[in-house]
């Protein structure tokens, strides 16, 4: 866990390259086609995967970095058609970058 500012606020951030948060039994609809996500600090990704950390890769959402780890921008990607149903959702992290937030819509 990290501070999402320094006022207050709760983010994750990756411990080393490739640290993932398993979503267990999520239910992804007919119309979850995309993935977004507040983040901060250094380049690197967000890849959602499915099944397990190294599973089918359903997106990967591109972050060029923050001049502070507390300056966050939304990235965005588009999810593939294997997105469907009740699957166990990974977001694994790369690059020393903060998650505050998501959704996949």
């Amino acid at each position: 866990m990290a501070d999402e500012s320094k006022a207050r606020g709760t983010a994750v951030r990756a411990t080393a390259e490739g640290s993932w948060l398993k979503f267990a039994d999520t239910l992804l609809g007919p119309g979850t086609d995309g993935f977004a996500a507040r983040v901060a600090g250094a380049a690197g990704t967000v890849e959602v995967r499915l099944g397990s950390p190294t599973g089918t890769l359903a997106g990967t959402a591109h972050f060029e970095g923050t001049s502070s780890p507390y300056a966050y921008e939304t990235v965005k990607a588009p999810l593939t058609t294997a997105a469907k149903g009740r699957r166990d959702v990974y977001l694994v992290l790369h690059g020393d970058l903060r998650l505050s937030t998501f959704s996949l819509r």
